[in-house]
C-alpha cells in the first residue's frame, strides 16, 4: 500500500490533491491486477485515463474504460478475480453498483477507510458494443510503487482519438476537448475513415467542419467546470484556452 508519505510527495509533484492521487493509485492497481488475468487479452483499455497513463497526459480522470470481446458473465468472474488481488494490497476495495446491458458493463470501485469523509469512487466501462480497430500493447511506467510495470492491452492512439471525436460529437464535454488536443498536439493525425466507422454506431458521419462547429458552440463556463478540476493546479489556466488551441490545431 502506498504510504501517507508518499502520496503527499506525489500530490506535490503533480500539483493536484491527495484524493486525486490515492485514486490514480489503485486505477493503477486495477490495470496491473487485470492484465495479469490471461482472459484479458480481449479487454482493450481506451480513454482519457488511457492517455493520463500511457501518454503522459497531464489531465487526471476519474474513469477507467474499455472495450471488451469478454460476456458479462466471463467480466464478473475476471474482477472477482482482479478485486481479490488488489484486496491483498488494499484490503478496502470493493465492486459496487454493476449493471450490465446489451452494449456495455459497468460499475464502480469503492476505497473507503475511517480517515476518510466521503468514499472514493472510480467508474469502470466495458464496451460491448463493437469491436476493436486496432490494439496494442503499452507498459505502463509509473511513480507510483507499483511493481513490476503493467502490461496493457489498448487501442491505438489513432483509435481513441477517433472515439474522442466521436464522443464530442454525442456528449460534448470539456475534458473530450483537451483530450483531442492532447492527441493532436502529440502529432497524432485524425483518422475520418476510422471516425466514421465510429460514428456509424449512430448512423452518422463527421467531417473537420462538424467538429469545429461542435467546438465554436461549447459553453465556456461548463468546459472550464468539466475541465478545471481534472487539470494541475498550475495548468488550470489553460481552459480558457483550448477551444482555441484546438481550432488552431483543425486548421
Amino acid at each position: 500500500m502506498i504510504s501517507k508519505g508518499q502520496i503527499k510527495e506525489l500530490a506535490q509533484k503533480f500539483a493536484i490533491d491527495e484524493f486525486s492521487v490515492i485514486r490514480e493509485y489503485l486505477q493503477i492497481l486495477f490495470l496491473s491486477a487485470l492484465y495479469e488475468q490471461k482472459e484479458s487479452s480481449k479487454i482493450y483499455f481506451k480513454g482519457g485515463t488511457a492517455l493520463r497513463l500511457l501518454l503522459n497526459s497531464f489531465r487526471f480522470s476519474e474513469d477507467l474504460d474499455f472495450t471488451s470481446l469478454r460476456t458479462p458473465d466471463e467480466l464478473k468472474k475476471i474482477l472477482a478475480r482482479v478485486i481479490r488481488e488488489i484486496n491483498l494490497i488494499v484490503p478496502s476495495v470493493e465492486l459496487r453498483q454493476v449493471k450490465t446491458n446489451i452494449n456495455s458493463f459497468t460499475g464502480f470501485l469503492r476505497y473507503k477507510t475511517d480517515e476518510m469523509k466521503f468514499p472514493l469512487n472510480i467508474h469502470l466501462e466495458f464496451s460491448l458494443r463493437e469491436k476493436p480497430l486496432t490494439e496494442k500493447d503499452a507498459v505502463l511506467e509509473t511513480l507510483f510503487p507499483v511493481s513490476p510495470y503493467p502490461v496493457v492491452k489498448c487501442l491505438s492512439w489513432e483509435e481513441i482519438l477517433a472515439e474522442k471525436i466521436r464522443a464530442l460529437m454525442h456528449r460534448a464535454k470539456g475534458r473530450d476537448l483537451f483530450d483531442i488536443w492532447y492527441l493532436l498536439s502529440k502529432g497524432i493525425e485524425i483518422d475520418w475513415k476510422m471516425a466514421d466507422k465510429k460514428m456509424a454506431f449512430y448512423k452518422k458521419k463527421v467531417t473537420r467542419e462538424d467538429v469545429l462547429s461542435k467546438i465554436r458552440s461549447f459553453d465556456q463556463k461548463m468546459l472550464k467546470l468539466d475541465l478545471g478540476k481534472f487539470l494541475p493546479l498550475n495548468q488550470r489556466t489553460i481552459a480558457a484556452h483550448i477551444k482555441e488551441m484546438l481550432m488552431e490545431k483543425l486548421k
